[in-house]
């Protein structure tokens, strides 16, 4: 987005695949570019490699976003700046070299090159079919990146590729939803319902079309862009762990997989498992490589319902709970971790050894249990249920509901409340990407539910949240300052109004 960033950094596509993301980086400049499909393709993959980053989709904000809600918090990890716009202190945001500061950067990157490709490839002669599919991922690329910063700063800068002022000026949310909208709108006359690992299909398009009705309370529009993305021949994995191994990464469940490529990006995988898997009880190495950055809370642990398959999945107990890693199967110890709880959802690759920091496991960016549950979200708002009646039955919810339920050993509920709506999504949805934040901040009982909450060791104090200011993270200050001050703060920060 900002006028400093290169024009293009492109990766060169391979034929068929995640293989496209293997290839080394090539520069090129506009009199040699813009001419034939290989260049159309290449320029597509180049939009799609800052998401892969250490940062962005690929790695640390993803992973990191889940400690704003109660399901996590970081460890001591030295990203004190981050912590404290978690925990609701922080009056400004000055990081610009890790975590959001170059997530945001990230997200731009992506954005300016999927722009890019938006405004040069309709101007290729090629073949009709590749130049609408081609479109159709730029949009979705483009959209997604703008989803990802909308719900942590709202109102951005909408990139043109003809007019650089555009990097100055924040829009207003609604005009930034509005571009989402669109984005998505147009992926979805461009995209087929099969597609290729690592790429998204119309039931992404649709999907996370849904997720952005919901987020603006447009629940008509909602329940009908869910219905389109269920509709586009998607299934549940039967087994939810199954979602999370290399094996099952690509099942059409996973509307939209960020494509991982081994010993290199991303690395969601290993940052939050535990340096220390065994303490001193195995003598066997490594007994641990994991970054933990990322830990589970206690009282998320302890929320599960009896009988919830996707405790196991999901979570660890310190001194209660086996797990396998590096072919041992043992009870953890974690002692390094600040909590006695630790996320195991990305283990499986590491289960019968240890394979290095990027396990090419792939990013479950986008999933359809999540579609089902917005869904039966948008079905509830608008038939008397909802977070101001929590306790209002919903019959006509329940068949999307249940599908999810049932996957994770649950039985049916005939007329579901909002309060199994929430329940669902938040040990659904844990630990991918932090859509319990985004689902509270929302639906407005983030200050509820954060407030109510006591302190939980050293690692997850007593916080105070003000919907009015908290909802929106600082917007960065390096943006600000950069702009002259014509991009402005968020209420309720320094500077903001």
């Amino acid at each position: 987005m900002k006028k400093y960033i290169p024009l293009l950094l492109l990766v060169v596509l391979a034929s068929c695949g995640k293989d496209f993301l293997n290839k080394q980086p090539a520069f090129f400049t506009d009199a040699l570019f813009w001419k034939n499909a290989t260049q159309a393709e290449t320029a597509l993959a180049g939009a799609y490699s800052p998401l892969q980053n250490e940062e962005a989709l690929g790695g640390e904000d993803w992973c990191a976003f889940e400690c704003f809600s109660d399901n996590a918090y970081l460890n001591d990890n030295g990203y004190g700046d981050y912590v404290a716009l978690s925990e609701f202190r922080a009056n400004q945001n000055t990081m610009t070299g890790d975590l959001c500061g170059l997530a945001y950067n990230e997200y731009y990157q992506s954005i300016k090159r999927a722009t890019d490709v938006l405004t040069n490839v309709p101007n290729i002669k090629m073949d009709a079919a590749q130049q609408k599919r081609i479109l159709g991922e730029a949009n979705f690329i483009l959209s997604l990146g703008y989803y990802e910063l909308a719900i942590r700063w709202g109102g951005l800068p909408i990139y043109s590729s003809t007019d650089p002022s555009t990097a100055l000026t924040r829009t207003t949310e609604a005009e930034t939803w509005t571009a989402i909208e669109n984005g998505l709108k147009e992926a979805t006359t461009q995209l087929s319902a099969t597609h290729e690992e690592g790429r998204p299909g119309l039931g992404a398009a649709w999907g996370l079309l849904a997720k952005a009705y919901a987020h603006e309370g447009k629940w008509s529009e909602a329940q009908n862009a869910a219905t389109q993305a269920i509709g586009t021949g998607a299934s549940l994995t039967s087994n939810y762990a199954d979602l999370f191994t290399i094996a099952h990464e690509n099942d059409s469940e996973i509307l939209f997989g960020l494509g991982a490529r081994f010993n290199n990006y991303p690395i969601t995988s290993v940052l939050m498992l535990p340096n220390n898997f065994w303490g001193d009880l195995q003598p066997d190495e490594p007994k641990g490589e994991g970054w933990r950055l990322v830990s589970a809370t206690l009282s998320f642990y302890n929320s599960y319902q009896p009988g919830d398959l996707r405790k196991a999945a999901t979570v660890a107990q310190r001194g209660v709970d086996v797990v396998t890693y590096n072919g041992l199967t043992a009870i953890l110890q974690a002692p390094n971790n600040l909590s006695p709880v630790v996320c195991v959802k990305y283990n499986a690759p590491y289960k019968e050894k240890y394979t290095g920091w990027a396990s090419g496991l792939n990013v479950p960016a986008l999933r359809l249990a999540d579609i089902l549950l917005i869904r039966a979200e948008a079905i509830m708002m608008q038939n008397g249920g909802g977070p101001t009646s929590r306790t209002t039955g919903v019959a006509a919810a329940a068949a999307d509901l249940n599908l999810v339920r049932n996957r994770a050993g649950l039985p049916s509920i005939a007329s579901p409340t909002f309060n199994d709506l929430m329940y669902e999504r938040r040990m659904e949805l844990a630990f991918e990407g932090g859509d319990r934040h985004v689902d509270l901040v929302r639906w407005g009982l983030a200050e509820e539910v954060y407030n109510n909450l006591p302190a939980e060791g050293n690692y997850k104090p007593k916080r105070t949240y003000v919907q009015a200011k908290h909802r929106l993270m600082p917007y960065l200050q390096n943006e600000i300052d950069n702009s002259g001050g014509s991009i402005k703060q968020n209420p309720g920060y320094s500077g903001g109004k």
